[in-house]
């Protein structure tokens, strides 16, 4: 009876043709192929985010390791430095920053031969950044090259600020070479970014100077593996401190006290803000003394007077200019007289705000070339843009000094490393910002702005192409 029922309840099972045999099997082959399929992406999926979960924990060990290298370091535990620096090579042989920790751990160790191999890794991977830079400073010291090395560790004080390592190997080679002013500078500055008050036991025992012709150290060059200081005798082999008179001694004082300073933005600023308290005083009225005022000649159209004595005498004019070449002093006197309180301050504090590290970027006197230039460029072509109204202000110079410090971050964006892009996206973002508001609001110098802008951009990139270390590699003029 079983049996029976078999029969009868799958015969129309068993009776099915060749053809829909052959279609049952192809459909069957192909939902075991699209199983395969998905069960290979769900494999892929699934070892990709535990790849990716792993590298991030991977990361972040090294970067703990990292940390814990640099305190050990800094903090005289030089083995155990050099241990976690190890550890983090180890679990990632890319990082440019765990290398450098191992040269810097063997450094202090006296293993010149690991020391040397792991600079070269540092400059294989990473040779334009602050790391590159300091791994040729650890190089230069290795083969006694200390002028060179003060030349690479200028490059990481300008890209990587808060570096006490750097700096303490930079008044070391400073000793090395005689400067000794410096190199309590340089120490001291360490100490301050360190906590620690000794890192000298991280390098090599100084080497006393040993006098020989014209009192130049053994051993230092005199500037003709340079040709911009070809058959010069640097400054700082000069005699002994002690052996200097008063007024030496009171130079070099005054030159350790303004080391690092920016003497000239701060200059700038004094002088605005002074010029600004004159004519406040004059017009007897603080926050706005620019007269409401002005006198025109009717036949020229050219300014004749605007009450005030001193902005009669400095504040520009194109038709002025134009009718009397002798009144071309304007462009520049105009770039420090100011309308009002608000004026000054905001000029005065974006002088501030990007001038500083302007500074520090081209050095004192390029730095004032381009503020002035700048500026006076920039009142031409406001000059020219709209001649018959008066102009005055510093916003020129200032835009000048902003263009300045874009063309070194998009000539010198390799040499930044990842913050370029950062560093660029935010200068961009100010002048949009700026340029916008300027468009926008009521007595503002579009053209004053765009000149010292095209002006500074333009002069910076010539001061940094021109520049002895931008042919020799560096990233600062």
């Amino acid at each position: 009876m079983f049996a029976r029922f078999l029969q009868q309840h799958t015969a129309p099972v068993c009776s099915i043709d060749s053809t829909d045999r052959r279609i049952c099997k192809a459909n069957l082959s192909l939902l075991c192929l699209l199983y395969r399929s998905l069960v290979l992406l769900a494999t892929l999926f699934a070892r990709r985010a535990g790849e990716t979960s792993m590298d991030q924990q991977t990361t972040s060990e090294v970067q703990t390791l990292l940390e814990q290298g640099n305190a050990f370091l800094l903090g005289g535990q030089v083995t155990e430095a050099a241990t976690a620096f190890s550890r983090a090579v180890e679990l990632d042989r890319s990082a440019a920053r765990a290398h450098l920790g191992v040269a810097e751990a063997n450094l202090a160790l006296g293993a010149f031969d690991i020391v040397s191999i792991a600079c070269r890794h540092v400059l294989e991977l990473s040779p334009e950044s602050a790391d590159g830079a300091l791994a040729r400073a650890i190089l230069f010291v290795l083969d006694r090259r200390y002028d060179a090395a003060v030349f690479e560790l200028e490059r990481v004080e300008t890209l990587d600020p808060g570096r006490a390592y750097a700096h303490a190997l930079r008044g070391y080679c400073l000793r090395q070479i005689g400067r000794n002013g410096d190199a309590s500078l340089a120490e001291a500055k360490a100490a301050r970014l360190s906590g620690s008050q000794d890192l000298k036991k991280l390098f090599p025992p100084v080497e006393p100077a040993t006098p020989t012709v014209e009192g130049v150290p053994a051993g230092a060059t005199t500037g003709a593996q340079d040709p911009a200081t070809a058959g010069r005798i640097p400054y700082e082999y000069q005699r002994p401190w002690s052996q200097r008179s008063p007024a030496e001694r009171q130079i070099a004082r005054a030159r350790a006290a303004v080391y690092g300073v920016p003497v000239v933005t701060y200059t700038l600023i004094g002088l605005n803000v002074l010029v600004y308290l004159v004519v406040a005083v004059l017009a007897n009225n603080l926050f706005s003394p620019l007269p409401g005022e002005y006198s025109y000649n009717t036949h020229t159209g050219d300014l004749v007077s605007i009450g005030n004595p001193v902005y009669s005498f400095g504040v520009q004019q194109g038709y002025l200019i134009l009718h009397n070449p002798l009144q071309v002093y304007r462009l520049f006197t105009a770039m420090f007289l100011h309308e009002s309180i608000l004026h000054v301050g905001l000029n005065m504090l974006s002088l501030y705000f990007v001038g500083i590290l302007t500074e520090r970027i081209f050095g004192g006197r390029r730095y004032l070339a381009i503020y002035l230039v700048g500026g006076v460029l920039a009142g031409v072509v406001q000059a020219i843009a709209t001649p018959t109204i008066p102009s005055l202000g510093a916003s020129g110079a200032i835009f000048a000094i902003f263009g300045a410090f874009g063309a070194f971050l998009f000539m010198r964006r390799r040499a930044l490393g990842p913050v370029a892009n950062s560093l660029i996206g935010q200068w961009l973002f100010w002048l949009i910002l700026n340029l916008v508001f300027g468009f926008s609001a009521p007595n503002i110098g579009v053209a004053d702005h765009i000149g010292g802008l095209v002006s500074g951009f333009i002069l910076g990139a010539i001061f940094i192409s021109a520049s002895p270390r931008s042919r020799r590699g560096g990233s600062v003029v």
